[in-house]
């Protein structure tokens, strides 16, 4: 075998590696993000309303709202195309979100 056909393979894989652990770990920040922001959201409703109803549906739109803004943020999404209600572009514009980053 070539010498460099190894170490192109070497870095192609490397390259395939870092590409899926990125995508990843998108998708533990998607997952992680949803799942705190609909638990807050919720239980803040339901506690303050007495509605399950409005507590989980609260809970869904703060879920949907930071998962978008984490896709719009990431660097591997550049250039996809989503499509989006209107109403949640507005809804997003309205709220306040704290992105935190931990080095």
């Amino acid at each position: 075998m070539n010498p460099l056909e190894a170490l192109a393979e070497f870095v192609l894989g490397r390259l395939k590696q870092s590409m899926l652990s990125q995508w990843l770990k998108l998708l533990f920040e998607l997952t992680f993000s949803a799942t705190v922001s609909f638990l807050f959201a919720c239980g803040t409703v339901i506690l303050a309303s007495n509605s399950v109803i409005a507590g989980v549906g609260s809970g869904m739109v703060m879920s949907a709202l930071c998962m978008t803004v984490l896709f719009r943020r990431s660097p591997l999404t550049k250039g996809m195309m989503v499509v989006l209600p209107a109403a949640e572009a507005a809804k997003e514009m309205s709220a306040q979100f704290q992105a935190i980053e931990r080095k």
